[in-house]
């Protein structure tokens, strides 16, 4: 009978570890500190403004998320499941970095309070959220990444008020750090990519 369960068993390890994906280790360094120069789409010479960028989901550990099209959905900034229906939410950066609507007129911010549900919508007021690129042992990785505090670990899970949508939020704790955060149920890591439409 073991004889019988070991080949079964190996097959079942097998098949788990194949679904488990883990976000890489990565030192985040933060790049264009109070102006838009690591947009993507930022004007030569000038840092101080960029239009046309858009936000997605990447090296998530579930990789079905990664690259899906981000938009606003009431105020906040939320992932869509179902992208080929819907049209992505472009930002702009003006104003010493700060993340507009296409219009320019809404801000796209961090509560001015830093919670363990620290999610990116429109806000009269609120903390800008910061630029950074990776780092994997000293290499540096290609991309643009949205965060804050040095953390750009974002938790993702069903949205509770709509299971067309994932809802994200910044992975830190309520001092401010990546340190004593964690995963509520239902959530996966992954980080937020700033690309061009």
């Amino acid at each position: 009978m073991a004889v019988i369960l070991l080949p079964l068993i190996t097959i079942l390890l097998a098949s788990l570890a194949s679904l488990v994906h883990a976000i890489p280790s990565v030192k985040a360094i933060q790049v264009g500190a109070g102006n838009c120069s690591a947009f993507p789409s930022t004007f030569v010479g000038a840092g101080d403004n960029a239009d046309g960028f858009v936000f997605s989901p990447d090296q998530a550990d579930d990789s079905s998320i990664n690259g899906l099209t981000t938009g606003i959905t009431g105020s906040t900034l939320v992932v869509y499941k179902n992208s080929t229906d819907v049209l992505e939410t472009i930002f702009c950066c003006d104003f010493g970095g700060t993340i507009l609507d296409g219009f320019g007129i809404r801000s796209l911010l961090l509560p001015p309070t830093i919670s363990n549900d620290t999610q990116l919508a429109y806000m009269s007021e609120g903390i800008k959220p910061q630029t950074y690129v990776h780092e994997v042992n000293g290499t540096r990785q290609a991309g643009t990444f949205l965060g804050w505090a040095n953390v750009t670990t974002w938790a993702f899970k069903t949205a509770t008020w709509n299971p067309d949508f994932w809802q994200m939020r910044l992975l830190v704790s309520e001092s401010g750090d990546s340190k004593g955060a964690s995963l509520s149920e239902g959530e996966f890591m992954g980080f937020l990519k700033v690309q061009l439409p």
